[in-house]
């Protein structure tokens, strides 16, 4: 299986009022020329080689884009969202999570 590196824009949402409120965290592929640039992939067996890229664009992305409003972490009221690089096993999705979490 070929695992995958792409940056996301990720946000923290309310989830819903029950017990107080709760939150999640959904994030939407980039479409920033700048950062689809930045994705690759690896072949099944480089997963150490994927996790460090992903850490190195990271690192670029806290540098350079997650400045500002967005330099806040997700917890924050003040957030805006974030850039952030993440690895998954084959293509990336275009968004996540795939359907609205349920409050159990």
């Amino acid at each position: 299986m070929m695992h995958s590196v792409a940056v996301f824009f990720v946000q923290r949402l309310l989830g819903g009022a029950e017990e107080g409120g709760w939150y999640y965290e959904a994030g939407d592929l980039s479409t920033e020329p700048e950062l689809v640039a930045l994705g690759t992939t690896y072949a099944s067996g480089h997963e150490t080689r994927a996790a460090a890229m992903a850490a190195d664009i990271q690192a670029h992305l806290d540098r350079d884009w997650n400045v500002g409003d967005h330099a806040r972490p997700l917890d924050s009221v003040l957030s805006a969202g974030r850039w952030e690089a993440r690895t998954f096993e084959g293509w990336p999705p275009n968004a996540f999570p795939a359907e609205r979490p349920q409050y159990d």
